[in-house]
């Protein structure tokens, strides 16, 4: 069950990190940080060249670091961040559908958020950070007795 968790969770990362790279990648290369700049200045985003940059970067870096599997809890709270600035100074007038709506963020920043916190086996993370099991011997079984109420540990 832990490969096949870990391995959909892997497709996961890499779906959602795909859509976070397109639009990092827009905002970068398409239509450039100045025009970025000036629509977040237009749409009442507060520091609109800060906040330009700021989304640039965790959509762009932070869909390859997703993929990779690569200080996921960070990109996670960063992606989250950017996806409510998404959804408050954007999205939430035109309510919940697509075009204009508010899901497209609110599912990208909760997806990341739950892999970010649950990458499974397959991710940097897991190889540098993660817990390896290791066998059992026999001394090393726990101790089984069973204590009172009332007796001292």
């Amino acid at each position: 069950m832990t490969a096949l968790r870990s391995l959909l969770t892997l497709l996961g990362r890499i779906g959602v990190g795909i859509i976070l790279i397109a639009h990092g990648w827009q905002k970068l290369m398409t239509w450039g940080i100045p025009a970025t700049t000036e629509n977040f200045g237009k749409m009442g985003i507060p520091f609109p060249q800060v906040a330009a940059w700021y989304a640039t970067v965790v959509e762009l870096a932070g869909g390859i670091l997703l993929i990779l599997g690569i200080a996921l809890p960070l990109v996670g709270l960063a992606v989250a961040i950017d996806m409510a600035g998404a959804i408050l100074f954007v999205h939430l007038p035109y309510g919940l559908f697509a075009p204009n709506g508010f899901e497209l963020p609110l599912a990208v920043g909760a997806a990341t958020l739950a892999m970010s916190f649950n990458a499974g086996t397959w991710s940097v993370d897991h190889g540098l950070f993660g817990r390896r099991k290791k066998r059992r011997r026999a001394d090393d079984e726990p101790d089984t007795q069973q204590y009172q109420p009332g007796e001292s540990y």
